[in-house]
């Protein structure tokens, strides 16, 4: 059996910065952005039942991976947002038309941000965006803290740790699981100083699903049948917000199904994006 090679596709963000996909399977395009604590390698399970299907390009978000940063101090989400519409534009026009795009967690968020910026998407699933919350959360704020002392003092380990257990609310024998994958977690630590940073900047961005109403594809929204939090509440109401939006639970599933059940999330994504 001939092994598929991964290749790279470049887009250039508002800022100069590139923004770079790997680049894997066959079919239409499928673009995908990870979530806070993650990279393109991220999606190791999940690509390999939506390859056959799409042609899936694994975006980067800036500062991780493949992809470019920009200028640490001069950050803001907004550079996020472009980012993803660069993407999504750069792409559509080699393709020849809209795209599709898949999304978790904070890249989620990104996604309905982007999808703002951009008239040239398809489809989109959106799997628990992560939005801030309406009023404060001393737990979050406390773990935030703890993310940048952590990184101050060089522990990239116990910062991606303290991202998973203080914001994500993931038990302890799943991020045992996860720092067993020793590829991944060593991506995300090399990515670790990143975290803080967005985390620190979505305290103030303000959730106001109205705004979400221009959108007019279609958009399913993904969410974990255990997930905790305010998930299930912003689901609902971006549901009843953005007019061709539906929302599936995942039976037995939390905030990383698409790790738990590659198979569940690959059958939800492909029978939505293939309509």
């Amino acid at each position: 059996m001939n092994e598929v090679k991964e290749h790279l596709f470049t887009a250039l963000s508002v800022d100069g910065t590139p923004i770079r996909c790997a680049v894997e399977g066959t079919g239409a395009p499928l673009i995908m952005i990870h979530g806070t604590g993650d990279t393109h390698k991220g999606f190791r399970r999940l690509k390999e039942h939506l390859a056959p299907h799409f042609t899936l390009y694994m975006m980067d978000r800036r500062g991780r991976g493949i992809s470019g940063d920009g200028d640490d101090l001069a950050y803001t989400l907004k550079r996020e947002f472009e980012d993803v519409a660069a993407v999504v534009d750069t792409l559509a026009k080699e393709s020849g038309g809209p795209v599709n795009l898949f999304a978790h967690s904070f890249g989620a968020m990104c996604a309905l941000e982007g999808a703002l910026l951009t008239h040239n998407l398809r489809r989109m699933v959106c799997y628990e965006p992560s939005l801030n919350r309406t009023a404060s959360d001393p737990k979050r704020d406390a773990t935030i803290e703890e993310m940048r002392r952590l990184i101050a003092a060089g522990d990239r380990d116990a910062t991606v740790a303290a991202h998973l257990r203080g914001i994500i609310n993931t038990s302890e024998e799943t991020i045992a699981k996860q720092r067993a994958l020793t590829d991944a977690w060593a991506a995300r630590m090399a990515m670790a100083h990143t975290m803080p940073r967005e985390l620190h900047a979505l305290k103030n961005h303000v959730f106001e699903p109205e705004r979400y109403s221009p959108i007019a594809v279609p958009v399913r929204f993904l969410l974990g049948e255990k997930s905790v939090g305010r998930g299930p509440e912003n689901a609902q109401r971006l549901v009843a917000a953005i007019p061709k939006a539906e929302l599936v639970v995942l039976e037995g599933q939390g905030h990383f199904g698409y790790l738990s059940a590659p198979e569940l999330v690959t059958a939800k994504i492909v029978e939505f994006l293939t309509k």
